[in-house]
C-alpha cells in the first residue's frame, strides 16, 4: 500500500512553476482563440471599397460585438471581471462621452448619434486589444498580419498603376491618399523589424517576409503619389531615425527627400503638375480658415456629424471658375479642425491630451527592461505608424476612413500590450466579481440585444432605399416609393430618405396630377427641415413645392398664404445658404410678380455679386429695367451677358455651369431698335 503524502506540510514552492505553466497554457489558448476576431477585423477593414460604406461597416461592428460578448462570457466561466489600469481607457470614456453630450447641441441630431455609435465601436475595439490579448504570440500574430495584408495591397496597387492604367496606385482604397497611409506605414513597421531584429534568433521565414513587404510597400507607396502621406512618412522617418541616433534621424529622411527631387517618380510628376490639373488643388488654406471661422463662431462644438452640413454658410469663392461657389467644404482636410467644429475646443483638447498620454507610454515601454530586440523593432515601427496616421490627419480625413483608424487603434494598442506582456506584475488592475446570475444575463442579452439593432438599423435602412433607387431608375415609381417610405419607417431621423419619398411624391403629382401628393411631399420636406436646419437645400425646395401648390389653388387667399409661405421659405433659404443664386433669383420672381421691383433688383444684384456668371439672374435685371423705362441698364447687362458667353465659349462645361451660361437674348434686339 502506498504512502499516504500529507500535502498541508508538502512545499509549495515546488508546485509553483507548474502552476504558472498551467496559467500560461490556460492564457496562450484565451489569446489565440480570442485574438482570431481581432485579425478578422485587421483583414476585412482595407477591403471596403468606395462609395457605401453601410454594409462593410455593419460587419466591423458585428464582429466587435462579438468580440465584446466573447470577453464577457470568458468574465462568467472565471466569475471577475479584469480591468486593466490603463490612462488611456478613462480617456477614451471621456471623448466618447463628450461625443454623446454633443448630440443634445447638435443641429442634425441623426448624424451625431450615427457619428457617437461609431466612435464607441471603436472604444470598443481598443478596449478588446488591450484586455483579449494575453500572450506574445497572439500580438505577433496581428503585427505581422499588418506586414501581410500591407503587402497583398501594395501588390494590387502596383498592377493598377502598372498593368491595369490607373493614374494612382489605390488598392481596394477609394482614395489613393488613404492607400498611400497603409503602405507608409507597412513600410515603417517593415523597416523597423528589419532594423532591430538580431537575425541569428529568427527564421528565414520571417526574414524573407519583411524584406518582401518593405521591397513591395515602398514603390507602392511611391505610385499612390500622395503628398500628404509622403509629409506623415517624412516624420515617421524621423521617429525611426530618434530611437537609434540623432544623426540617423537626420539622414534617413534627408536621404528620402534627396531621392524623390533627384530621381524620375510618380510624386515628384504629380507635385510639379498638380496645380495644372487641378484648379482646387491649393485651396485647403481656404478651407482651414473656413474652419477657423467656424470654431470661432461655435466653441462647444456643433455635434458630430454636422460639418459638412455647416458648409453652407461658410462657402468660399474660387476665382476664375464659372461658378465661383461651387466647392462647399464638406470636410475640413484636417481631422484636428474639423474635431474642434463638432466637439468642441474642449473635445480636441482631450483628444490632443490622449496623445501625450499614449506618447509618454510609448517612452516608458522603450526605456523599460525585457524587451527582446523583436518586440522593441515592434515598438517602434508601431510607434512610428501611429505618428504617420496622426500626422497625416492634420492635412487629410484620414480618421473618416474606417481602415486607417482600425489601424492606428491596432498599432496604438499593441504598443501598451507589449509594454504591459513584459512588466505584468506592475500594470495594476481591478477585478470586479461577476459571477453567473439569470438576472446578470438577462441584462447582457438585453444591452446586447439593444447594440446589435443600432448597428443594424442604418445599414437596413440604407439598404431599402438602395432598393428605391433601383426601382426608381428603372421607372417603378410605385415600387420606388414603398421602399423609401420603409427606409423612413426604419430610420426616421436620417433627411436623405425622408427626401426620396418627397420626390417620389411630385413625381407621382406630375403624373397623375393630384395636388394630394404635393401636399404629402410639403409634409416631408418640413420634417426634413426641421431635423436639419443647416441644410439649405431643404428650405429651397419647401419654397419650390409652395410654388407648385399655389398655381394649383383656385382660392386667392390660399394661394396668397401659399406665396408667403414660399417667401419665408426662400428667405431660410437664404439665411441657410446665402452663397446661392439660385434662391436670390427665385425670390427675386415673387417680388417682382407682386410688383416690389426694388426688393427684386436687389436681390438680383445680389445674386450677381456672388457670382458675376450667373447669367439668368443678369436677364432678368435687363428685363426689370426694360420695364421701368432704364433701357441703358438694361443694355449694360445684355453687354455683360455677351462679354461672359464669349470668355467661356467653346469650353466643355458642366450641367451646372450650363445653368449659368445658357440663356436667351430675345428681348436685346427689341430694345436695340427702340
Amino acid at each position: 500500500m502506498p504512502k499516504e503524502v500529507n500535502l498541508s506540510t508538502f512545499d509549495t514552492g515546488v508546485l509553483q512553476p507548474f502552476c504558472a505553466l498551467k496559467e500560461q497554457d490556460h492564457a496562450s489558448q484565451r489569446g489565440l482563440s480570442e485574438v482570431g476576431i481581432l485579425f478578422a477585423l485587421m483583414v476585412f477593414s482595407p477591403l471596403i471599397e468606395g462609395g457605401t460604406t453601410h454594409l462593410p461597416v455593419l460587419i466591423i461592428r458585428l464582429l466587435l460585438v462579438a468580440g465584446l460578448a466573447l470577453w464577457v462570457f470568458r468574465s462568467f466561466q472565471s466569475g471577475t471581471i479584469t480591468l486593466y489600469r490603463i490612462p488611456m481607457m478613462p480617456l477614451a470614456a471621456m471623448f466618447v462621452g463628450i461625443s454623446g453630450l454633443g448630440i443634445f447641441r447638435s443641429s442634425y441630431v441623426g448624424a451625431s448619434i450615427q457619428g457617437v455609435i461609431g466612435l464607441l465601436m471603436y472604444a470598443l475595439l481598443m478596449f478588446l486589444l488591450l484586455h483579449q490579448l494575453y500572450t506574445r504570440s497572439s500580438s505577433r500574430i496581428l503585427v505581422l498580419g499588418i506586414v501581410v495584408m500591407g503587402s497583398l495591397e501594395g501588390l494590387l496597387g502596383i498592377v493598377q498603376y502598372g498593368w491595369m492604367g490607373e493614374a494612382r496606385a489605390k488598392g481596394t482604397f477609394f482614395n489613393p491618399n488613404f492607400f498611400a497611409m497603409y503602405e507608409a506605414v507597412t513600410v515603417v513597421l517593415a523597416l523597423s523589424l528589419l532594423s532591430s531584429m538580431k537575425w541569428a534568433d529568427h527564421g528565414w521565414q520571417e526574414k524573407c517576409l519583411l524584406g518582401a513587404a518593405l521591397s513591395v510597400s515602398m514603390p507602392a507607396f511611391v505610385m499612390a503619389q500622395s503628398r500628404g502621406a509622403f509629409f506623415a512618412f517624412l516624420v515617421a522617418l524621423l521617429f525611426l531615425g530618434l530611437c537609434r541616433s540623432w544623426k540617423l534621424a537626420v539622414l534617413l529622411p534627408l536621404v528620402v527627400v534627396l531621392g524623390v527631387i533627384t530621381l524620375p517618380n510618380p510624386i515628384k510628376e504629380r507635385a510639379l503638375a498638380v496645380s495644372d490639373q487641378d484648379p482646387y488643388a491649393y485651396t485647403r488654406l481656404e478651407i482651414w480658415k473656413s474652419s477657423l471661422d467656424r470654431i470661432a463662431d461655435h466653441p462647444f462644438g456643433t455635434g458630430l456629424g454636422t460639418y459638412k452640413y455647416l458648409s453652407f454658410k461658410y462657402r468660399f469663392p474660387i476665382e476664375g471658375e464659372i461658378v465661383r461657389y461651387e466647392k462647399r467644404a464638406e470636410s475640413a482636410h484636417n481631422e484636428y479642425l474639423q474635431m474642434a467644429v463638432e466637439l468642441g475646443v474642449g473635445g480636441l483638447a482631450l483628444f490632443l491630451v490622449g496623445i501625450g498620454v499614449w506618447g509618454w507610454e510609448v517612452k516608458g515601454t522603450l526605456q523599460g527592461e525585457g524587451l527582446s530586440s523583436w518586440e522593441r523593432g515592434a515598438v517602434v515601427g508601431l510607434s512610428g505608424g501611429a505618428l504617420a496616421i496622426l500626422v497625416h490627419a492634420s492635412v487629410d480625413s484620414v480618421f473618416h476612413e474606417p481602415a486607417l483608424v482600425i489601424l492606428l487603434i491596432l498599432c496604438g494598442s499593441l504598443v501598451l500590450v507589449l509594454k504591459r506582456l513584459n512588466s505584468p506584475t506592475r500594470t495594476p488592475t481591478w477585478n470586479i466579481p461577476f459571477p453567473y446570475h439569470p438576472a446578470r444575463l438577462a441584462l447582457v442579452v438585453l444591452l446586447g440585444a439593444a447594440s446589435i439593432f443600432l448597428i443594424i438599423q442604418p445599414a437596413a435602412a440604407w439598404f431599402a432605399y438602395e432598393q428605391g433607387n433601383v426601382a426608381s431608375r428603372n421607372g417603378q415609381r410605385e415600387r420606388a416609393w414603398e421602399w423609401y417610405r420603409r427606409a423612413t419607417f426604419i430610420d426616421p431621423g436620417t433627411t436623405a430618405y425622408r427626401d426620396a419619398v418627397a420626390r417620389m411624391n411630385v413625381t407621382q403629382f406630375y403624373a397623375s396630377g393630384d395636388p394630394q401628393w404635393l401636399l404629402q411631399a410639403v409634409e416631408e420636406i418640413e420634417i426634413c427641415q426641421e431635423l436639419n436646419p443647416l441644410d439649405g437645400r431643404i428650405p429651397s425646395r419647401l419654397g419650390m413645392l409652395y410654388l407648385l401648390l399655389a398655381e394649383r389653388t383656385m382660392s386667392n387667399e390660399q394661394r396668397g398664404e401659399l406665396i408667403a409661405r414660399a417667401v419665408k421659405s426662400y428667405e431660410g433659404a437664404i439665411k441657410a445658404d446665402p452663397f446661392s443664386p439660385f434662391n436670390y433669383q427665385d425670390l427675386g420672381k415673387i417680388m417682382w410678380r407682386q410688383g416690389q421691383y426694388e426688393e427684386a433688383q436687389v436681390l438680383l444684384k445680389k445674386a450677381v455679386s456672388h457670382e458675376p456668371n450667373f447669367l439668368p439672374a443678369r436677364v432678368l435685371l435687363a428685363k426689370l429695367a426694360a420695364q421701368v423705362g432704364k433701357n441703358d441698364i438694361a443694355l449694360s447687362q445684355y453687354a455683360a451677358i455677351e462679354r461672359i458667353q464669349e470668355r467661356y465659349k467653346g469650353r466643355t462645361v458642366s450641367p451646372l455651369e450650363s445653368r449659368y451660361l445658357d440663356v436667351s437674348l430675345d428681348l436685346k434686339d427689341q430694345l436695340v431698335k427702340e
